[in-house]
């Protein structure tokens, strides 16, 4: 056999080798549930118990949202605007948002952290996205973790900007039914955390929101001053991570880099001087992670959930299990099949 020959048949067995791998990596890979996969499922259902007492509260205020949106879950979707309504949001967004899913996809973020019981979290909310923070704080609750809530009652396009079905509204009613956490601080939002940019219309709707629930609302003098408060209390509370859900502009900040924020868990992120930096930029640089609730799709997307759903919510199956290769047997297949490679170099 000459040179070119063997050679020849050297490329060819490579090429089947690989190709052989390939196909051993794709064989040998199999998913396998989560070890804390029964906490995600208990998440889910507190998720939907707390859905259904949200659905109770707007059939019993007759408020039905003005979305044409047929996700199971509707009534969990404000209207598209309202005098509380701070900025445009996307109905996709929304929609996907009320995926009960984000329970467990929470609980799941929180355990890769290596958040336990013993820690303290932080969350800030806006009226934007209620079904996450709904899913957010039933997985906290499920996990039995203490929490330190600030909520914001402005709300995107339709968020909870009904202004009978406020965030507080919310918060109140699922307290009595069973909710562990209360918001420590509760603020106007919009511009600046000062409700810049509503009308005095809007913000005597959240006013009167605060004062039916008995809440005293805060109204700082501008966003420096409400960050400096935020932060103190999260810091006197020693809080392990930070989750922000919505737009907060004191979460994000009011710098150009607020845009530049990672979604989901991160533990570091690119930081800035600027006074106008937000409380996750100046929790991370003492080394606080956090989960970053904002690109609802790109999240649902990333762990294999629905997409703007339509009427059902399709299964989520890779956000609850975890994908592994047996390693010992690809090992092995790859040791056998080098078997002919050896042989054909000693013929040579």
């Amino acid at each position: 056999m000459n040179r070119l020959s063997l050679n020849t048949m050297l490329l060819i067995t490579f090429v089947v080798l690989l190709a052989g791998t390939a196909a051993s990596v794709t064989f040998f890979r199999r998913q396998q549930p989560l070890p804390y996969r029964d906490e995600m499922e208990e998440a889910v259902v507190l998720t939907e118990k707390m859905f259904g007492v949200i659905d109770r509260l707007k059939q019993e205020k007759n408020i039905v949202s003005d979305a044409p949106s047929n996700v199971p879950y509707k009534f969990m979707i404000g209207d598209e605007w309202t005098d509380i309504t701070t900025t445009l949001g996307s109905l996709d967004a929304k929609e996907t948002s009320t995926n009960p899913d984000f329970a467990a996809l929470t609980v799941r973020l929180l355990h890769e952290a290596a958040i336990t019981g013993s820690d303290k979290v932080g969350v800030i909310l806006s009226g934007s996205f209620p079904s996450l923070a709904i899913s957010a704080l039933a997985a906290l609750q499920t996990m039995d973790i203490e929490s330190v809530v600030m909520s914001s009652l402005g709300a995107s396009t339709y968020g909870a900007n009904q202004p009978g079905a406020t965030w507080i509204d919310m918060e109140t009613t699922l307290r009595r039914e069973g909710l562990n956490f209360k918001s420590v601080l509760v603020s106007v939002g919009a511009g600046g955390d000062t409700g810049e940019g509503l009308s005095p219309e809007g913000l005597a709707i959240i006013g009167n929101a605060a004062n039916r629930n008995r809440v005293d609302l805060y109204v700082p003098e501008n966003l420096q001053e409400s960050l400096i408060r935020r932060e103190a209390i999260f810091r006197e509370a020693n809080i392990s991570l930070l989750i922000n859900i919505g737009g907060n502009e004191t979460a994000l900040g009011g710098c150009v880099h607020a845009l530049g924020i990672p979604n989901g868990l991160n533990y570091e992120m690119t930081h800035c001087n600027d006074p106008d930096r937000g409380l996750i930029s100046r929790l991370n640089e003492s080394g606080i992670p956090f989960i970053n609730m904002l690109d609802i799709k790109d999240l649902a997307s990333r762990y294999g959930m629905a997409v703007s759903p339509g009427t059902k919510y399709s299964e989520s199956t890779n956000l609850y299990n975890v994908t592994t290769t047996n390693r010992v047997m690809l090992a092995f297949i790859l040791a056998i099949s080098l078997v002919p490679v050896f042989f054909l170099r000693r013929r040579q």
